[in-house]
Formats: C-alpha cells, structure tokens, sequence
C-alpha cells in the first residue's frame, strides 16, 4: 500500500515524523482529507485534530494554527502549535476549560455592562441635541 510521509514542525520543534496512509488536516475552510497521489496543495490551518494512521492504528493530534503543504507524497505542517493525543493530559485540559469558560462568562458580562453604559449616554446624547434643536 502507497504511504504518504506526515511531518509536523512547531517553532520549537520537530513533532511528529512518520508514513501513514492518510491524513485528515483541520483545514481553516473545512476538513481536509489526504491520500497518496494527492494533487500538491499549500492550505491554512484552523485548531482541530488532525488525524492519520500508524502501525495500524488510528492516531489523533491536536494542531493549532498554521499552514499545511501536500508535495509529492509529503504533508508537511507548520503549526503554532501541535499535542499528541497519547501526551495530552486530559485533566489538565479539563481545568484549562472550565477556567476559560468562567473567565468568557465573567468577561461577556462585562460586555453586557459596558453595552448597557453605552446606551445609557448614548441616550443622553440624543435627549442633549434635541433640546438644543428645540431651544428657540
């Protein structure tokens, strides 16, 4: 069976080298998904899991930002950043999650209160000008 070579590069480091059969990119225009012979791309990246396969089984890979080329049987991606799903700890990701999710809860209601604000003196421009328009 034809492979294609998966290459993963971070700015830090060298990710992931490895010969997979296909590859499933998280494409900033939808998934996007890779075989041998595939025609030569250079697409945007969006953060999602990219997945492939290795010694038969099924790998999955958090990617975050970037670009990805398809070149001759070679999928290169230049990720922000990039987590194998055998390294993530999930209870830390858990814990990332809840606080994001307490801190845009926190931070929408701020908005609604600066929204509020904004009408508030909005509304008493409006109320100064027409009493200037209505003032003979």
């Amino acid at each position: 069976m034809s492979q294609l070579t998966l290459e993963i590069l971070t700015p830090q480091k060298r990710i992931l080298k490895t010969e997979t059969p296909f590859v499933t990119i998280p494409g900033s225009e939808g998934e996007l998904g890779v075989l041998p012979e595939h025609v030569p791309l250079v697409t945007t990246v969006k953060s999602g899991v990219l997945a492939y396969e290795e010694e038969g089984q099924r790998k999955l890979c958090a990617v975050h930002y970037g670009y990805a080329q398809v070149q001759g049987g070679t999928v290169t991606l230049l990720t922000e950043m990039a987590e194998p799903g055998d390294e993530i700890d999930l209870a830390r990701a858990r814990s990332a999650e809840e606080k994001a999710r307490e801190e845009l809860k926190r931070l929408l209601a701020e908005q609604n209160d600066e929204e509020n604000r904004l009408e508030k003196y909005e509304a008493k421009l409006q109320r100064a000008l027409i009493r200037q328009q209505t003032k003979p």
